[in-house]
């Protein structure tokens, strides 16, 4: 399940390979595990031992830094969800209705048909939700591999060269380097979303901390293996992209280059699969966190309740499934580009907290500890808050900016103005919710 939230497969990193350049792209893929996941990880794995309840990274800030904080951080995490996930199904549906072709009706059926059955599934409990993301995962990785060992056995090119597009600005507003970060950013992210499950499994002060460090390298080499062996094998770095057309290749294109109909076959199902497992783990992360408010009186009261027989937040999952249903119809996912805004805003949130526990309960106990004193821990969350707040200056700005949107995979031009003043509305909406929320018994 924690490859499904950090990844979920491979598929994206074609843009950033010809907004960025080929050598950067691989740069960037190797260094943002150590600055932006590893203290992610290490953080989720410390809090996750030491509070393993549902609720997961809402209970962490709510403790460390106070109960409107952990508001904040529960709020603006979980809109940002609520469009996220909608957009995992508009893009599984759409994969199918460009192979093999149907009507809208048959396409709305599509999507609805695949959040009723994840939503039951997800009702059944976290251990079904295990056995099929084991599934999924397995599915959506065994592609890749193949892309990977026939890319590297058919080497022709050198994958580093060159390592920003010709004549591009490397730190400009637009240029190579934020493009990359903010494509990079939102690849590693994920790593706090199992903290949320902890209270439904077995020793999560030993599984979760586990399961984090292994896939942290996992993903890693999971990004790097086919990014290196696509470009060794094919070249041509500046016609990556996942749209493929008008002599564009993504990886499924590449795939079908090197191995052939079946491996291209395959990976168009990997892509496919990967969206769906997001979706469906996304869905059970995400529901804990509305019930967490909800029994903290932050939220409707019914949203708190747990069903008996399976255990699970079945008013918060159906809550997440009536929205999505509702999103896949309207034009909302132009709204993912604040996602980022909404998540790195609970990340920081997190970062200061973790440094804030160490302060205020040092003596709490963590079955794993991020080794060295508070000291250590600031210079690690550091890095991560420094690109937060790169990030929301250069967003927040008065220019323009191309963020990454990770579930349509494209660059979006956005006109700074307007997406700056939704993205400042979302993250208010917190604050301003608050006091009215918080009067309720």
């Amino acid at each position: 399940m924690i490859y499904i939230f950090v990844s979920g497969g491979s598929f994206g990193i074609e843009e950033m390979v010809s907004s960025s350049g080929p050598g950067l792209t691989l740069l960037l893929l190797f260094a943002l595990p150590i600055i932006w996941a590893m203290p992610m990880a290490l953080v989720a794995s410390e809090l996750g031992s030491a509070m393993p309840d549902n609720g997961g990274f809402y209970v962490w800030t709510r403790r460390g830094l106070g109960r409107f904080w952990g508001f904040q951080a529960g709020w603006w995490w979980s809109l940002a969800l609520l469009v996220d996930t909608s957009l995992y199904i508009v893009l599984s549906a759409t994969y199918l209705q460009n192979q093999i072709g149907f009507s809208d009706a048959v396409y709305f059926g599509i999507c609805w048909s695949i959040i009723a059955l994840f939503t039951v599934i997800n009702i059944l409990g976290i251990k079904v939700v295990a056995i099929s993301s084991s599934l999924f995962a397995i599915l959506i990785i065994s592609p890749i591999l193949v892309l990977a060992a026939i890319g590297i056995a058919n080497w022709q090119f050198n994958p580093f060269t060159p390592i920003t597009p010709p004549d591009t600005d490397l730190l400009g507003t637009d240029g190579a380097l934020i493009l990359g970060l903010s494509i990079g950013m939102w690849m590693y992210s994920g790593y706090e979303s199992m903290s949320t499950l902890a209270g439904e499994i077995e020793e999560p002060q030993r599984i979760i901390p586990k399961a984090l460090m292994l896939a942290l390298p996992f993903v890693a080499l999971m990004y790097l293996l086919p990014t290196t062996a696509s470009l060794a094998a094919f070249g041509h770095w500046e016609l990556f992209s996942v749209d493929s057309g008008d002599g564009k290749v993504s990886f499924v294109d590449i795939g079908r280059m090197l191995g052939g109909t079946a491996l291209g076959h395959a990976l168009l199902a990997s892509a496919v699969l990967g969206n769906l497992a997001l979706y469906l783990d996304y869905m059970a992360s995400g529901a804990r966190p509305l019930q967490a408010l909800a029994t903290d009186g932050l939220l409707p009261t019914p949203l708190a309740s747990i069903n008996k027989r399976f255990g699970t937040p079945v008013a918060a999952l159906l809550l997440i499934a009536g929205v999505n249903a509702l999103l896949v119809i309207g034009p909302f996912q132009s709204l993912v580009i604040i996602d980022v805004l909404l998540m790195v805003a609970s990340y920081a949130l997190i970062f200061i907290a973790a440094v804030q526990l160490r302060i205020k309960e040092p003596h709490l106990k963590r079955p794993f500890k991020i080794p060295g004193g508070t000291y250590t821990l600031i210079a690690l969350v550091v890095p991560p808050i420094g690109l937060i707040a790169f990030m929301m200056t250069i967003t927040f700005g008065d220019h323009s900016i191309m963020l990454w949107d990770r579930d349509r995979f494209n660059l979006l031009g956005m006109e700074i103005g307007w997406y700056g003043v939704a993205g400042l509305a979302a993250l208010l909406s917190g604050p301003a919710l608050y006091p009215l929320l918080s009067r309720r018994k």
